[in-house]
Parts: structure tokens; sequence; C-alpha cells
């Protein structure tokens, strides 16, 4: 996603593992979604979808839905879990910021905070354009991305942050640093899993970066790429928005 010196494919080479790690969060929002994609319209498009986590729900309600991701690992989990549950979703391997599709959707989100991959300012805009493009002239387009005010950008060493059950049984241990650096408005988090399996010990290290946005600068980012905010939410059960909020979540349209 960007020049910087970090691969933010990194923490997306583990399809299996990464759905249990964000199941049991992520059961709100795929709900948010969902429900949003039932209201507007019988089709609707996923950018960075990922395993399908979200995806694949959204078609369980009879929606045709097209999912677009970078990371080939997370698009073949996505199939194959489609595949295990008779449901059919049209899966493409591109860059969102040059999407290579022709028809309109009635319906376009991105999720998992996914927008914060877009770490430069031309990067946010090319993404949106893209956008724009494919919304069709009353569709609804959705998102959301941590809230600078909402969140610790101070720097921390390794803190351990959660655990959980791998595919084979094992405990994992989920730890990890995060440095903010406030000109670039990047965090960058490194993330340790270890566990151990008979007499032996693992550990793996990803990192990834995230830009963060306050309300006022997306608000800036939309306006200029002709999209308008209808409403903003600070949590999943549509909460007002506010300074301690840990989300913005938008839902926006048209001009």
């Amino acid at each position: 996603m960007s020049k910087m010196n970090n691969n933010n494919l990194e923490e997306f080479q583990d399809p299996a593992n990464y759905d249990l790690e964000e199941a049991e969060n992520s059961v709100q929002r795929i709900a948010f979604y969902a429900d949003l994609a039932q209201v507007n319209g019988r089709r609707a498009l996923e950018i960075a979808c990922g395993t399908g986590l979200v995806a694949l729900p959204v078609a369980a309600r009879g929606i045709a839905v097209t999912g677009v991701d970078l990371a080939w690992p997370m698009l073949s989990y996505a199939r194959e879990k489609a595949r295990g549950k008779g449901l059919h979703i049209d899966l493409i391997q591109a860059d969102a910021r040059q999407l290579p599709l022709k028809k309109q959707f009635p319906f376009i989100y991105i999720t998992g905070n996914a927008f914060q991959a877009f770490l430069f300012r031309a990067d946010q805009d090319r993404f949106l354009v893209s956008v724009k493009r494919l919304l069709a002239p009353d569709g609804i387009f959705a998102f959301e991305t941590r809230n600078p005010s909402g969140h610790d950008l101070r720097t921390h060493d390794e803190e351990l942050w959660f655990t959980y059950r791998n595919i084979d049984g094992q405990i994992v241990n989920v730890s990890g640093t995060q440095r903010y650096d406030p000109l670039a408005q990047v965090m960058h988090w490194t993330t340790f899993r270890r566990w151990s399996n008979e007499d032996r010990s693992h550990t793996t290290t990803t990192r990834i970066a995230c830009r963060f946005t306050d309300p006022q600068e997306l608000e800036a980012l939309l306006y200029h790429a002709g999209i308008r905010i209808l409403h903003q939410y600070g949590d999943w059960g549509k909460g007002s928005l506010t300074a301690a909020s840990e989300s913005i979540i938008s839902i926006c349209q048209h001009q």
C-alpha cells in the first residue's frame, strides 16, 4: 500500500488463524454492514474483503457480493469458505486505488479499519475516486476508521494484547509494540505471536502501519472526492461520535 519500510501484507498471510483472532470481536461489525447491505440494494462491493468475514454473512442474506482484496491467501481462503457454505462471491485480487471494475454498485463498503492502510493523502484520494466511480448515483458508501482522539497514540514497548486458541488447538499469546509518527499521522505496530507444541516454542513477527485521520480531515477528504457524509457514529450501536469514541463510522453518498 505504501513506500514506507513495512509490508502491510505480512499480517494477512495466515487467514485461518486471522479469522480466529478477529471473529469474536467482529460480531457487531458484521451485523452492522449486513444490515446496511440488506436495505441498500441487491448488490454490494466489499473492498479489502479479506477472508470474507463480513462478505459471507452479507451474501447469506441473498445479496450478490463482489469482494476485492490485495492479499491472495485471504481471497483463497474466502473462496474455500464460500464453497463450504454453498455461497457464491465474485472475488478479485486488485489494488483498491485502481479497481478494475466497470459496473456500479448500490452499496460499497470497506471495513476492518482497512481505510487506514492508505498511508498517504494521494492514496486516500485515489481510493475515494475509485469508490465514487463505482458507486451508483443514489448508492451508499460506508466505512470505519479508528478515531485518533479515542486511542492511545503514545509509543509503547512490548505488552501482551490478548490470547486465543489457534487452528491446532494451541494457546497463542499475542503481544506487540507501537510507535506513532505524528508528522505522517502513521502508527507502526509490530505484532509477536508465541505458542508452544510438544517441546518446541514458536514466534512469528509481523509489521503493519496505519494512518490516523481525524473527523475534520476525513470530511475534507470526502468532500474533495465529491462524497458527502450522511451519518457518522462512534460505535456499532449507532451511538454518537464523540472525542472518546474508538471509531469513526461514516455512511456516505454522492454530493
